[in-house]
């Protein structure tokens, strides 16, 4: 049977949600800064100053990485319309097929960018709060949804298909799944594009973890 339409509406499902966190990412990661938690001068306790330091990475990451979800679901949708598949047993059997990595990486790259806006809207709230006790309680409300919303999604990837084929039984499957996929290539051969990408995003976390584990920012001499 022929499942292009469905699976092309299952991309498009994802894409309406990721663009709208990405675009939410923005002024909650990005725009402003963090309040400090004593205004009056006394020294963060040092995970402050590391959670502070670490929340424009962690909102750059989300921001791109719901951006790569859209582009995942958009070129899918496109294939799909442009290129009839061969017909399938349901639309999993489709997308686990044809479309196994853009059906990963559309779903990888959203949870991670969902999961990330709430733990961002988690720090938010702690900063914007003074911290100590109330920001505590107000960030652990937002954690405990967090913690939620991966309950739901652990589900989700557990029951996969309904017939037995998943990616396991937790979100952690999906994402060991996606990198799977990323890392094999056709001759074990990346493209100049991907390399790249692969080899920029190495040398930048390796950055980043220095940079936070030292007292002072890291400067360009």
């Amino acid at each position: 049977q022929q499942y292009a339409p469905q699976a092309a509406s299952l991309f498009n499902n994802m894409k309406t949600p990721a663009s709208i966190i990405a675009g939410a990412m923005i002024p909650l990661g990005l725009m402003s800064p963090l309040p400090m938690v004593n205004p009056d001068g006394k020294p963060e306790h040092r995970i402050e100053t590391l959670v502070r330091r670490s929340n424009m990475a962690v909102a750059v990451a989300a921001l791109l990485s719901g951006f790569i979800s859209v582009v995942f679901a958009t070129v899918a949708v496109n294939q799909l319309t442009e290129n009839i598949p061969d017909p399938a047993e349901s639309v999993w059997h489709l997308l686990q097929r044809d479309y196994d990595l853009h059906w990963a990486g559309t779903n990888a790259h959203f949870l991670y960018g969902m999961f990330s806006y709430a733990y961002l809207i988690a720090v938010r709230s702690y900063f914007n709060t003074g911290g100590g006790l109330l920001g505590c309680g107000v960030a652990g409300v937002a954690m405990s949804s967090l913690l939620y919303m991966i309950g739901i999604v652990n589900r989700g990837v557990a029951a996969g298909s309904g017939d037995g084929q998943n990616y396991g039984t937790s979100v952690a499957s999906l994402f060991t799944h996606y990198c799977e996929l990323v890392l094999a290539r056709k001759g074990g051969k990346f493209r100049p594009m991907e390399m790249g990408a692969v080899t920029l995003l190495l040398g930048s976390l390796i950055a980043v973890v220095y940079a936070l584990i030292q007292k002072d920012d890291a400067k360009l001499e």
